[in-house]
């Protein structure tokens, strides 16, 4: 019986991940799987029919790199001795390690168990999804909302078109940026057909939280009248769609002004999502994750941004009275090496024509508030020396590319001779004065036009972080709030349309 058992395990796991090669089961165990799509749907094949009451997801498991559970759907497959292992909703982190785990307790029908539970690692590719892609199955093909943004009194509607000539039908649920992240509301009530016009109407409100809120959307498709292919837990599904929108609680249009370009959000996304500088959203500590299209599409949408909070990413970046270096350095105390900077600041603000507040809270983001690497003497060699014998210092991230950040951040600040904090502030103004600010060509003077450049998109952009200009926000902001002098700052706001 023993020998019998331990056959089972090994042709059990031998056929779970036979899909790409053929190895012994030993080397299986210990060879992780990399570059897996983050919507994987696991397919487990076993040499017996299975006992159908243990597969379930307490015996069959996903953990994640900290060795927390992840919520996916365990079934069974097209026979008795086929498993599904569906991912968790909108798919799984890119970039990230997670392990498959085949309990003790999965039985056969005869009543065996495996003697020791089977462990398979993978880890996701480093792009951000929106959403599957079943062949032979409806897809959708566009989603389009109809308030941009939403506001918190409205229910929003959804015009979506696939690629089925039968009839199919739409479920809809949102995750709130400050909800945990398997934590989902549906919009509608149950699989709902469009209307006549074409559109799925949200059941419900929304919040737009203290300043603005981002919902990640799941829009499931499948035919109607037919159980979905396959199935996560929020619902069974032939495909599904990851999208974005933002609510807020009201539009804010004071001392605005805009501005038209000769070209259409959609080409603007294409050309950003072709672009050989690979846009990335950093929405922790990896910075290499390549943006989806609906992310980049989310990121770049003026529309999005209209309210008191958001539309500070179009806030002209020229110098402004109202700040004082006392001033600064209050709101620079515990700022790591920029603490006590807020002359230094101030100066090149003014000898630059640049925003302080700007320039400040840029320093912050780029500096980790003012505790990076770069900001502190730069990359070092093996043993403990400054890479160029000096330290140099570089609080903007100027030139500092995404793959190897400290030491070409770290180049740029000595070739430029930033070899004191000081020389650093002045010098990473000038820069960013002359290259986009107030540069003749470039003329990019919002953190918005920064970024995304819709003059010219794809071309002379200042970071590849989709969130850039937004994360950017809440320390101008505070900046303004806690550095101005007094209250009769003039702030003026440059907002880009788009031709339809």
């Amino acid at each position: 019986m023993k020998r019998k058992i331990k056959a089972f395990i090994i042709t059990a796991f031998c056929m779970f991940i036979v899909f790409q090669f053929k190895v012994s089961a030993d080397s299986q165990i210990e060879a992780p799987r990399v570059n897996i799509d983050t919507n994987k749907e696991w397919t487990v094949k076993f040499n017996t029919d299975l006992e159908p009451s243990t597969v379930n997801d307490e015996n069959i498991t996903v953990t994640d790199w900290n060795n927390n559970k992840v919520p996916v759907a365990v079934s069974m497959g097209s026979n008795g001795s086929t498993v599904l292992i569906s991912p968790e909703v909108s798919g799984y982190t890119p970039g990230k390690k997670y392990y498959v785990t085949i309990g003790q307790n999965v039985e056969s029908m005869s009543g065996k168990k495996l003697s020791n539970p089977l462990k398979m690692e993978f880890t996701t590719t480093n792009s951000y999804s929106d959403g599957t892609s079943y062949s032979e199955l409806p897809n959708i093909v566009s989603d389009d909302f109809e308030f941009t943004p939403l506001l918190s009194s409205e229910k929003q509607g959804f015009y979506i078109k696939s690629d089925s000539t039968s009839d199919v039908q739409y479920r809809i649920f949102v995750n709130g940026q400050y909800d945990k992240a398997d934590d989902y509301t549906e919009l509608t009530d149950g699989y709902t057909s469009p209307d006549n016009n074409g559109k799925i109407s949200s059941l419900k409100t929304l919040s737009g939280g203290t300043n603005g809120q981002k919902y990640k959307l799941v829009i499931y498709i499948k035919r109607a009248g037919v159980k979905g292919a396959h199935s996560d837990v929020n619902t069974d599904y032939d495909n599904y769609t990851v999208d974005y929108l933002r609510c807020v609680d009201s539009i804010d249009n004071e001392n605005d002004e805009y501005v038209n370009y000769d070209v259409s959000l959609n080409d603007m996304v294409n050309t950003q999502l072709n672009s050989p500088d690979k846009a990335v959203f950093v929405e922790t500590d990896v910075m290499n994750n390549a943006a989806s299209k609906n992310l980049i599409k989310y990121y770049s949408n003026s529309n999005n941004f209209l309210d008191s909070y958001g539309k500070y990413q179009f806030l002209k970046l020229t110098y402004s009275d109202g700040a004082t270096a006392d001033s600064l350095n209050n709101f620079l105390l515990g700022k790591g090496i920029l603490e006590g900077k807020g002359q230094a600041f101030l100066d090149a603000a003014k000898d630059n024509n640049i925003n302080v507040y700007y320039l400040v809270s840029h320093a912050m983001l780029e500096t980790s508030n003012g505790t990076s690497i770069l900001a502190n003497g730069g990359a070092k060699n093996d043993d403990g020396t400054y890479l160029y014998g000096v330290p140099v210092y570089n609080f903007f991230g100027i030139n500092a590319v995404d793959s190897s950040s400290v030491l070409s951040g770290t180049k740029a600040a000595y070739e430029n001779g930033w070899t004191t904090p000081e020389a650093a502030i002045s010098g990473g103004a000038k820069w960013i004065s002359s290259n986009y600010i107030n540069g003749i060509e470039a003329g990019q003077d919002t953190l918005y036009n920064m970024r995304w450049n819709p003059e010219e998109p794809g071309q002379h952009q200042y970071a590849t972080d989709v969130s850039w200009a937004f994360k950017q926000i809440s320390d101008i902001i505070k900046g303004i709030q806690n550095m101005a002098s007094d209250n009769s700052l003039n702030l003026e706001f440059e907002i880009p349309r788009f031709k339809k």
